[in-house]
């Protein structure tokens, strides 16, 4: 398992403009406080260096927000000068949730890709067939309950050389959770969406899929 942090420019570009193929929420977390963003204006921000991909993902989130009736603004949109906060002093991440907070957001929801698990997966084909490995290539004599004449008949050689390939499958981990900057700084966190994506084949695919995913646990 390989954690991103930062994101590699190199491998959200493949990921992203590559495809999609069964997203699935893998976690989900509400705090006792979750209802508290009923109601409110919400800021989607999307945690990449590309700023195509940024635009995208917050346009198809927001997209499907507002189709539920949330209040929902892309941070491109809001705040088009918008930089990621390298430097995460506590001074620093006061003075960006006080300016979101001016400009009436108290519901942020941050999206990235969180993770990439790699899998070697091992496959066979050919070789015997399956009775001849469940018997052996042998006639099967139980006195009591077969006989030579009874018995099944004598499997026949392989019916090709058996090959085994072994192939990768890449799972992408992606996540979504929502602060509420209008409660106390230990109950903001409010909401956690993470999905999974094995394989994926459509750029815009994967954007409408977690959109969805992360839209229906905000709803």
């Amino acid at each position: 398992m390989r954690t991103l942090y930062p994101l590699s420019i190199l491998l959200v570009v493949t990921f992203l403009f590559s495809g999609c193929s069964g997203m699935k929420l893998a976690n989900s977390y509400k705090s006792d406080d979750f209802e508290t963003l009923r109601n409110k204006k919400m800021l989607i921000i999307a945690r990449t260096p590309i700023e195509d991909v940024r635009k995208a993902y917050e346009l198809d989130l927001v997209s499907k927000l507002q189709g539920k009736g949330v209040n929902a603004i892309a941070s491109h949109i809001a705040f088009p000068d918008l930089k990621r906060i390298d430097n995460k002093t506590a001074e620093r991440i006061a003075e960006v949730s006080a300016m979101f907070r001016k400009e009436g957001f108290d519901i942020v929801t941050l999206t990235s890709l969180k993770d990439v698990q790699e899998l070697d997966v091992m496959r066979r084909e050919g070789g015997y067939s399956s009775f001849d490995e469940y018997y052996g290539n042998k006639y099967i004599t139980l006195r009591g309950y077969y006989d030579d004449v009874t018995a099944p008949p004598r499997l026949g050689p392989k019916e090709m050389d058996e090959a085994i390939t072994y192939t990768t499958e890449t799972t992408y981990v992606l996540e979504a959770v929502t602060y509420n900057l209008a409660l106390e700084e230990e109950k903001r966190l409010v909401s956690v969406s993470t999905a999974e994506i094995t394989n994926p084949d459509t750029g815009k695919g994967v954007r409408k899929a977690f959109a969805k995913i992360v839209a229906n646990e905000l709803k």
